[in-house]
């Protein structure tokens, strides 16, 4: 990748400024993990791999390297990480992989900084314009109210962000593992009673995610006494969107179901 091997060397050998820094970037939740270089100022391509694919985050971080960076005059790494982040070290929440700043120091020989992964997000929110974004539901924005982003994939990732006499302020937390409300219809009650026999605790994540799409047909396929086979969430997935563009094309007496 000739983005990895580009651009002009320091003058100075130690002093690099921000333009000229080699940073590995890495994105990594449960599922995926998806590595870029940031070289010259200017973020590379995005590669992803299947975690499921390597035993340790450092042998998937190794073969990005391998692959795209050979060569390549590392200076550091930011790491965005699907769990909590203790002391520069995360154990994923959804996986079995532990992110250490201070292996991958002894493995590779750059400095890394290992943050939550919608903590990253959280801190793009006052970079946004409106072009940015797509309005949902009723009402306006008010400038300088706090501000919160939600992701819904393997897990749920919650963070929020607040202004403190001007200054953004990033709030990291695990909110998606809050405990579940429902909104109250005896539907939504009869559904969470049953996971709540199945898990004892129901927390956001259980319903609002890749795993929770797969709680909810399970659920419903057993207070229904349906006779369907078990589906993953990406079946589940690709079945609603078709049912919903037939929908859009004839809107008759098409209904939705599994």
């Amino acid at each position: 990748m000739e983005l990895c091997k580009a651009g002009a060397k320091s003058r100075n050998q130690g002093e690099r400024s921000i333009s000229t820094k080699r940073i590995l970037l890495g994105d990594i939740g449960a599922t995926n993990a998806r590595f870029a270089l940031l070289a010259d100022g200017q973020v590379g391509p995005v590669n992803s791999f299947d975690v499921a694919g390597f035993p340790r985050f450092t042998d998937a971080a190794a073969m990005f390297l391998k692959e795209h960076c050979e060569g390549a005059d590392l200076t550091e790494a930011v790491i965005a990480v699907a769990g909590p982040v203790e002391a520069d070290r995360c154990v994923l929440t959804n996986c079995s992989w532990v992110i250490d700043a201070r292996e991958l120091y002894q493995t590779f020989g750059f400095e890394a900084r290992i943050i939550n992964d919608f903590e990253a997000v959280a801190h793009s929110l006052p970079s946004l314009t409106a072009a940015d974004l797509v309005k949902i539901g009723g009402g306006e924005a008010e400038p300088g109210a706090p501000m919160v982003v939600l992701g819904p994939g393997t897990g749920l990732g919650v963070a929020g962000l607040v202004s403190r006499m001007g200054t953004p302020i990033v709030i990291p937390s695990e909110g998606g593992h809050a405990t579940f409300g429902g909104t109250g219809s005896d539907r939504e009650d009869d559904i969470v009673r049953h996971l709540r026999r199945r898990f004892g605790h129901v927390s956001a994540e259980r319903v609002i995610s890749g795993e929770g799409l797969e709680n909810i047909y399970q659920a419903i396929v057993a207070l229904d006494q349906l006779n369907l086979e078990p589906q993953g969430a990406p079946e589940i997935t690709k079945k609603h969107l078709a049912v919903t563009v037939r929908w859009r094309e004839k809107p008759s007496n098409d209904s939705a179901h599994f």
